[in-house]
Parts: structure tokens; sequence; C-alpha cells
């Protein structure tokens, strides 16, 4: 009996339940609904921050229109052609919506406000250059010493003039020491801003080997017999050469035959992938 007694109160409770159903379903009603914004006509040199996505309006109707207008999510169109950069409000006075055929509501207006709040600005491109961002300094140091090239070295990037005024370079992401194991890897760039648009999103980094370096050597000495006995040079070559390369490595050949001043060149005989770019004096006085 008691199995019955809860049969009979579950179909109850469930019958109730249909009915009042039944009746929000059928019944007029008001309530809110939050419908998605479409603004049209936006002029081609104006961008938009901060817009709404949803603007809440009260609407009057049976439960069940409600419902279906609600499944439908018609856009609010709102015209936008007025539009002027700085412009921070536009007007609720004038839009349409496009309620489906099937559904039978009233729009009593927005709930909030008859304005939308926006922020408007001046569309803006400009070209930058891109710059390799490191992870740590090991990998800075590193790259520093390498020669290496980017593809494109620079991109376009488009949106709002206040947010890309201020933009003189668009990094990469982070780079480590992994990059080393291979001369050419795409790097994705890093975006100051999501509303700031890129020509490229991706570069190409090609290392081809060791970047030239410069290295001044004083006091390099010439064989007996010359004036000055001792001459000073600026040398080129790898970073990582130059750094470990010692004086004594550098031979100094003097040509035999004077020029018409009677003054003696001098050269230099230095390691492989080392060249000179001056010596100073470059030409010597055989001493009498």
């Amino acid at each position: 009996m008691l199995k019955d007694n809860l049969g009979t109160r579950l179909f109850a409770l469930l019958l109730a339940l249909l009915i009042w159903l039944q009746s929000v379903l059928v019944s007029d009603h008001r309530s809110v609904v939050s419908l998605p914004v479409n603004l049209k006509n936006i002029p081609q040199n104006i961008t938009l921050e901060n817009l709404p996505q949803k603007i809440p309006f009260i609407v009057k109707g049976k439960g069940l229109d409600i419902i279906r207008l609600m499944l439908a999510k018609p856009r609010v169109n709102i015209d936008a052609g007025n539009i002027t950069p700085n412009t921070d409000i536009i007007s609720l006075q004038n839009y349409s919506i496009d309620i489906p055929e099937n559904v039978e509501v009233s729009l009593l207006g927005p709930s909030e406000s008859d304005n939308l709040a926006i922020q408007a600005d001046v569309f803006h491109q400009k070209t930058v250059s891109i710059e390799l961002q490191y992870e740590d300094a090991y990998t800075k140091e590193k790259m520093n010493e390498l020669r290496y090239s980017l593809n494109p070295d620079k991109v376009t990037i488009f949106g709002p003039k206040s947010k890309i005024v201020g933009i003189s370079k668009v990094k990469t992401l982070p780079i480590d020491n992994k990059v080393f194991n291979d001369s050419r890897i795409e790097l994705e760039l890093d975006l100051p801003d999501s509303e700031i648009n890129v020509s490229d999103t991706r570069v190409l980094l090609s290392i081809s080997g060791e970047q030239e370096s410069s290295r001044v050597f004083t006091n390099i000495s010439l064989p007996e017999g010359y004036s000055p006995s001792r001459v000073a040079a600026r040398i080129s070559g790898p970073g990582s050469v130059l750094e470990n390369m010692k004086i004594d490595s550098i031979k100094v050949e003097i040509i035999s035959e004077p020029d018409e001043d009677g003054l003696f060149k001098v050269e230099l005989v230095l390691p492989e992938g080392v060249k000179a770019l001056a010596i100073t004096p470059d030409r010597v006085r055989k001493r009498r």
C-alpha cells in the first residue's frame, strides 16, 4: 500500500507540474532577453573597442513565444554608418530585430539604457621590425655570436591607432637553446594586443654561422731592423676565435721590395678565417 501511495503522489506531482508548465507557456509574461548585437555599415577607417556582445531587451508575450525567441537568438541590427573617431555612445532609438515569423512577442525596448557604450578609434597600420625574444641569457649570448636572418624581418601591423602608435617592433615568442639544433626554424610572433592584427604571424629564423666580430691588437712586433718596431692591427673573424686569439699567433711579413718612397709594406699572416681590416702603420722604414 505504501508503494501505491508513493506512485499516486508522484503522478499527482507530475500532473500538477504539467498543468503549471502549460499555464506558464500559454499565459502572457514580461521578461528580459539578451540579444546579440550586429553593427551595420561600420566605416572602413574605424575600429571599435569594448563593444558589448549582447543587449538585454524587455519583451512581452506568451511564455512559449519568449522561449522560442531565446532559442532563435535574433540579432539587434544597429546602423553604425555615422560613427566617427572618439565616439563613445550609439543611440538605441533606431534598431531592427529580425524576429522569426512563428514568434509573437512585443519588444518594449532595452532594459538598461537607450545608449550603447562603445569606443571608436581610427583604423591604422604601420610597418615595424621583428626582434628575437630569448628564454635565457645563454641563448641570447650565443645568438649574438652567430650570423642569422629573419624572413620576413619586418611586418605590417593593423589596429586601433591608439594601440598601434606606440609600437616600434614586434617580438617573437621566447626562444631557447633548442634553436641551435636546426639551421632553419619557424617562430611565432608575440602580438602585444589581441586587437592588433599582423601581416605575418610566423617568421623563419635561418642561422648561417658565427657572427663576424673585430678586435684591435697593439704592440705587434716586427722583425729587427725596421722602424717603427711595432704596429697595431684591427682583426676581424668569428667572435669565438677572436676571443681566444693571442698576439703571438699573429705573424708579420715585410715585403722585400720598397716602394718609391723607400718604405716597406707590412703584411700579417693570420689563422684561418681571420683577416686584417687595418694595419697601423702599414708601411715601415728600414733602419740604416
